[in-house]
C-alpha cells in the first residue's frame, strides 16, 4: 500500500528528528508509484499547497525522465516560484521550453520570474513570441505593458493596453487592468510609472486560478 505523507509528518520532518531509514521508507513508498500517478499526487499536493510534498515527488519524477518529464518540469518551476526561488524556477521552465518552445504558460512564468525582481529587459524579450500572432496572452500583454511603462516607454505600454482592450472580453480581468492602467497614463503618465513599478506578480494569482489567464 503506499504510503502519503501527512501535514504533521511534513511538519515533523527537521533534522534529527528523521532518521536515514524512515528517509528510505519514505523514499520507497514514493518510487512504488507510476510516473502518471506521482505526478496527479503531486499536482494535488501543489493546489492544497503542500509545497513540501508536491517538491519531493516532482523533483523525483523530473530525475527520472521518461514521457512525462516535460510535465515535471513545469510543475517543478511552478513550485519554486511559489517558494519564490526565481533562478530554480527558471532553469525549470527553460528546460521546459527547449522541448516545447510554444509552452505559452511557462513562457509566461518564466517572464515573470524576471518581472519580479525587476529584470523588465529580459521579461520583455521573454514574452516577445507571446505579443505576436493570433493567438493573445492577455497576462503577457499586461505585465508586457507594465514592463514597458517601468522602462519609461509609455507609448509602447499604451499601445499594448489599447492590444487588450481592443481584442479581450471585458470580463476578462486583465481588461480592467490594462483599461486602468491605460487611464493613469492618460492623465498622469509619471505617476503611472511609478505605479508599474509597484504592479504586482501574477504568478500566485494565476497559479490559484489560471482561467483568469484566458
Amino acid at each position: 500500500m503506499v504510503a502519503i505523507f501527512t501535514c504533521k509528518a511534513a511538519a515533523d520532518r527537521r533534522p534529527g528528528l528523521l532518521g536515514p531509514e524512515m528517509e528510505r521508507i519514505e523514499q520507497m513508498n514514493m518510487e512504488s508509484l507510476e510516473p502518471d500517478e506521482l505526478l496527479a499526487l503531486a499536482r494535488l499536493d501543489f493546489e492544497k499547497e503542500r509545497f513540501d510534498q508536491a517538491l519531493a515527488r516532482t523533483k523525483l519524477l523530473a530525475s527520472n525522465g521518461g514521457a512525462l518529464h516535460v510535465d515535471a518540469l513545469a510543475l517543478l518551476g511552478a513550485i519554486y516560484a511559489r517558494l519564490k526561488l526565481w533562478s530554480r524556477a527558471q532553469v525549470a521552465f527553460e528546460g521546459v521550453l527547449r522541448q516545447r518552445p510554444d509552452a505559452t504558460n511557462e513562457r509566461f512564468q518564466l517572464g515573470m520570474t524576471h518581472f519580479d525582481r525587476g529584470g523588465n529587459g529580459a521579461a520583455l524579450e521573454v514574452w516577445a513570441p507571446l505579443s505576436k500572432g493570433a493567438a493573445l496572452h492577455p497576462p503577457a500583454l499586461y505585465y508586457s505593458a507594465l514592463a514597458e511603462a517601468r522602462l519609461g516607454h509609455l507609448k509602447v505600454a499604451q499601445a499594448l493596453c489599447e492590444t487588450i482592450l481592443g481584442r479581450v472580453e471585458a470580463d476578462n480581468l486583465f481588461y480592467g487592468r490594462a483599461k486602468t492602467l491605460s487611464e493613469q497614463m492618460r492623465k498622469d503618465p509619471r505617476a503611472a510609472q511609478s505605479e508599474a513599478h509597484a504592479g504586482g506578480s501574477a504568478l500566485l494569482e494565476l497559479a490559484a486560478d489560471p482561467g483568469k489567464s484566458h
